[in-house]
């Protein structure tokens, strides 16, 4: 298997093996009492940044710096997430699973933010950050970033089991979907070479910028511990979409 097909493949096909190694084994629930428990080692507040940069408004933001420099990955990501969006909202009503706060006695287990209760598979956070870091991944935007990336993608979504929120098979639900959104939207982008098309380029800067503003603005992600967090990532972004754009501008003129 060369090198190429097993980043394509391998982490979808793992997250396949370990959905059926959990649900077969019957270990979904203390698998995630574990997992809930880490935040006793370590506080709450790290588990609520990291389950932040799962949320829809920050991946959207995080593509902002890269619309100069790859708008050819940002073209796929847009592809990508109406995959994620369908995986997400059309596997959550067809599955309709309860969450773990709808599941387990309140003082079995810990919550950080809100307890949401009904719609767990799969995790929209963990389908949201794998979508991201599989276009990153698979259009070679990122060299030998590829495994800390990948590494930063398990440990957002294993958060949001720290968070009491979904179990173990939501958040490998998530990872399978994303990964094979992010495949899905790599595919459609060589399919369809748009990202320099006027609409196109428009759409790619005007989509991941109010998405930046709405997290400067102080967008309620329901993590009062990442709120600072959340405005970094917002005024970075824009920060760095306004000097490519200004060295745009001035390449044009030169």
């Amino acid at each position: 298997m060369s090198r190429k097909t097993a980043w394509q493949w391998g982490p979808p096909l793992l997250a396949l093996l370990l959905l059926g190694v959990i649900y077969l084994s019957g270990s979904n629930r203390a698998l995630f009492l574990a997992l809930n428990q880490l935040s006793a080692y370590s506080g709450d507040t790290i588990w609520a940044q990291l389950t932040v940069m799962g949320d829809t408004a920050v991946i959207l933001a995080l593509l902002l710096p890269w619309w100069r420099k790859r708008p050819d990955m940002v073209w796929a990501a847009l592809l990508a997430a109406l995959l994620a969006t369908a995986w997400t909202h059309g596997m959550k009503p067809f599955v309709d699973a309860l969450r773990p706060p709808a599941v387990l006695l309140a003082d079995s287990f810990h919550i950080i933010g809100p307890a949401h209760r009904t719609g767990s598979f799969p995790s929209g956070h963990s389908t949201a950050i794998f979508t991201l870091v599989g276009v990153m991944v698979l259009t070679s935007a990122v060299g030998w970033l590829r495994w800390p990336l990948l590494v930063f993608a398990v440990l957002v979504a294993v958060s949001r089991s720290v968070v009491g929120v979904h179990w173990p098979l939501d958040l490998l639900g998530g990872m399978l979907g994303g990964w094979l959104s992010a495949l899905g939207g790599v595919w459609l982008a060589g399919r369809w070479p748009w990202e320099m098309k006027l609409v196109v380029r428009w759409l790619s800067a005007v989509i991941p910028a109010i998405a930046a503003f709405m997290l400067l603005v102080g967008y309620n992600t329901g993590y009062a511990e990442a709120a600072l967090l959340q405005q970094a990532v917002g005024a970075v972004c824009l920060a760095l979409w306004a000097l490519n754009w200004r060295f745009r501008q001035h390449e044009s003129t030169q």
